[in-house]
């Protein structure tokens, strides 16, 4: 036995309509099918309600969905309806979500009902693991590499686990398949999982290819190079989206590393969180000032040295989505899962509260991507780090600055940020700080050709 409780999966929704659903379908239970267990109902008088093989009746392809027959059947689908619809209504917003449930809920009817009419049957089927199977074929094109936590209890094995939604939708659905099979394609509960199955394909795949729905380039097309070659699932209006966000963040690379020297308006391509702030530097003496600049730019200038990277963490921090992302940063770096990291830190440099993170979270998240030689992609929490200039402020100078010269050969740029290591005035210089400035003569030496 296996129950889904929760994802990590990016939700922009409030899931409104799931948590609707889960409380419609448990109303219904207890007032139809509760009253034939307690003897106040006989059961003949459920039958309108579900989906009967002798008669075609456009209502019950929707009540069908909506009647369980005990109530395992009821908790077992209302937690896979909670997980998947939670990642489903979470990209696709509130109304559409209930839209594709409903549409879905009277093609599955009309598919099961209506052959199973004119072959004779007398049997009846109701549940909504059809639709159910759906949203999981959806959640599987929209955001295989997410997990979903579960319980699960295989006697005497009991436990929790975190598989891949990719993992869970595959080991289902293929049990389903393979039951279907060895069954002779009979009608069933497994077959009406596998219908539902097959309707999730072309919906899910619409979505994306309309651009109807934001998966951040994690879904299941986005991610795999050779699925992309046809057209009829990788759209046009993905093409240009692609081409945007490749314009948007690779092309200006080389430009938005200026910020190490001093250039912060080129900030928000590189993840920093405010665009206002600047490194502190010497100012000339309050007679001088006054002498030079003009009242209007004064004040300017007092607006914008109030912004601290102390405030600016405060400001991220304080953000709704902010805790959860985090959460899911720290567990991912946890649980060597790079790809759930790099999902939820994208998120976070989307909504630019990448500064709240700890600069020891950042430095962790940098070390692992420049471990698996996604340079680039490193570029973002290091400079972040630079500019909270906090404790790992030099050692995040030192790999940014190696990135610049080896990578992005950018020597102009390496010693912009190398210059940011230095020695405040009366401090003590410890070893570790000796052994830092070490390493940055070293890589200036490198970098101007010495």
């Amino acid at each position: 036995m296996i129950i889904p409780y929760s994802t990590d999966a990016p939700l922009y929704h409030l899931p409104w309509v799931t948590g609707g659903l889960i409380v419609t379908n448990i109303i219904v239970f207890f007032a139809t099918t509760f009253q034939v267990f307690i003897g106040t109902w006989e059961p003949e008088q459920m039958d309108r309600l579900l989906i009967q093989f002798n008669q075609i009746n456009p209502l019950q392809w929707l009540t069908g969905n909506f009647m369980h027959f005990d109530p395992f059947h009821l908790m077992g689908n209302m937690f896979f309806l909670f997980c998947f619809g939670l990642v489903v209504e979470g990209k696709v917003g509130n109304g559409r979500f209930l839209a594709i449930y409903l549409i879905t809920c009277l093609l599955i009817g009309a598919v099961v009902q209506i052959p199973m009419f004119f072959l004779g049957g007398e049997e009846a089927a109701g549940g909504a693991s059809g639709v159910i199977s759906t949203l999981m074929v959806i959640a599987l094109i929209w955001a295989p590499e997410n997990e979903i936590s579960v319980f699960y209890f295989f006697f005497p094995f009991f436990g929790t686990a975190e598989p891949r939604i990719v993992t869970i939708c595959v080991f289902f659905i293929g049990m389903d398949v393979l039951s279907v099979v060895f069954s002779g394609f009979a009608m069933s509960g497994a077959m009406g999982h596998v219908i539902g199955a097959l309707m999730g394909f072309p919906i899910g795949i619409y979505f994306l290819r309309t651009d109807e729905v934001d998966c951040e380039g994690w879904d299941a097309i986005s991610r795999n190079d050779w699925l992309q070659q046809y057209p009829l699932l990788y759209g046009e209006k993905q093409r240009q989206r692609d081409r945007d966000q490749h314009d948007e963040i690779e092309n200006p690379v080389e430009k938005a590393l200026q910020v190490t020297g001093g250039d912060v308006s080129k900030s928000k391509y590189i993840g920093l969180a405010s665009s206002k702030w600047k490194p502190k530097t010497k100012s000339p003496s309050p007679a001088v000032a006054a002498a030079a600049t003009p009242r209007k730019s004064r004040k300017k200038k007092r607006r914008t040295s109030e912004v601290s990277p102390e405030r600016v963490a405060e400001k991220c921090q304080a953000h709704p989505e902010f805790n959860r992302l985090a959460y899911v940063i720290r567990q991912s770096l946890q649980s060597n899962n790079l790809p759930a990291a790099q999902q939820a830190f994208l998120r976070l440099d989307t909504l630019k509260i990448g500064a709240g993170l700890a600069e020891t979270t950042l430095m962790r998240y940098a070390s692992d991507l420049c471990t698996q030689r996604q340079w680039v992609n490193a570029i973002r929490p290091l400079a972040i780090v630079v500019e909270k200039q906090g404790a790992l402020a030099d050692d995040a100078c030192l790999r940014l600055a190696q990135i610049q010269l080896r990578v992005l050969q950018r020597r102009d740029h390496a010693i912009a940020t190398l210059e940011k290591i230095v020695v405040p005035e009366g401090q003590s210089i410890d070893a570790e700080k000796k052994e830092r400035l070490r390493k940055r003569d070293e890589l200036l030496s490198l970098a101007r050709g010495e």
